[in-house]
């Protein structure tokens, strides 16, 4: 069977989960086209691997996500492993790590010699998308799941950067560390209702749940009190929708002076908080 033959079967059995911008991608990796013109310019080519596509097919359309079925996620302009021990990437957090770039560049320099954690990793992601760009960086990864870390050691080797990967939970990793760049998207669900039906049965929970729902963001923001980030620095973090009183007042509350900002997705929803400790940068964020 060729790949328009295939493409234009499985439009006709489009449902929820296989729908068409999955049928390009399953239609893609078999063969090995990394953009649709490619397979549309080898549209009369026979499909390389059957069974293992209508496998995936299959897979697909029983609602596990596409991304643990690809093996793979795209993030910003690149792709990642990923597998079931890590959350697939959302778009929320390119946006988080493409505006941290920005705000790292405005204050630490274009390329700092300067030390970043990503706490709580998972694949890796936003540690290694920010090594990539500053390459004179200490880059720090963090994780209590062994698994999600050998997806993210992976992850460093395809992408061909050097970071230092660490096991353990919260801030424990980096206890005898002095940094100056803490970004995180932790666990931020409290209530399982809110979480739709393939997240909640595919995804790890470990990095899902917390309870109460700001417990990590407490966690890393300890990293003041215990001395761990430098006397100048600055945190990114990806949150809840219904998180901005709570994280508010734990900040004006505990660490009065610093400056923070809350900031909205595409969707219009309050999903970053940024904080800044910095001489003179009122208004950098």
């Amino acid at each position: 069977m060729t790949y328009r033959e295939e493409y234009f079967k499985l439009q006709k059995l489009q449902n929820k989960y296989l729908n068409n911008s999955a049928i390009k991608s399953l239609l893609m990796d078999d063969g090995g086209f990394s953009e649709f013109f490619q397979l549309v310019n080898n549209f009369d080519k026979p499909i390389k691997d059957e069974n293992k596509l209508n496998k995936n097919i299959e897979r697909v359309m029983s609602g596990e996500p596409l991304q643990y079925v690809l093996g793979y996620a795209y993030f910003v302009n690149s792709n990642y492993i990923v597998t079931p021990e890590v959350l697939i990437p959302r778009q929320e957090t390119e946006q988080l790590v493409v505006t941290a770039l920005t705000l790292i560049m405005k204050i630490f320099g274009k390329d700092p010699e300067i030390t970043i954690v990503d706490i709580g990793t998972g694949s890796g992601i936003l540690g290694i998308y920010l090594k990539e760009y500053f390459q004179k960086s200490h880059v720090i990864c963090t994780d209590i799941s062994k698994n999600a870390l050998e997806i993210a050691k992976q992850n460093a080797i395809k992408h061909n950067v050097e970071i230092e990967i660490l096991e353990g939970s919260i801030l424990e990793p980096i206890k005898d560390k002095k940094v100056d760049v803490i970004i995180s998207n932790p666990p931020y669900i409290g209530n399982k209702d809110t979480v739709d039906e393939a997240t909640l049965k595919y995804e790890p929970r470990l990095a899902l749940f917390a309870n109460p729902k700001t417990y990590f963001y407490e966690e890393i923001l300890k990293a003041i009190d215990f001395e761990i980030v430098k006397d100048e620095f600055f945190m990114a973090f990806e949150i809840g929708e219904d998180m901005t009183k709570e994280l508010t007042e734990i900040i004006e509350e505990r660490y009065p002076g610093l400056i923070y900002k809350f900031d909205q997705d595409i969707c219009g929803k309050d999903r970053f908080l940024y904080i800044i400790k910095k001489e003179g940068y009122v208004n950098v964020i």
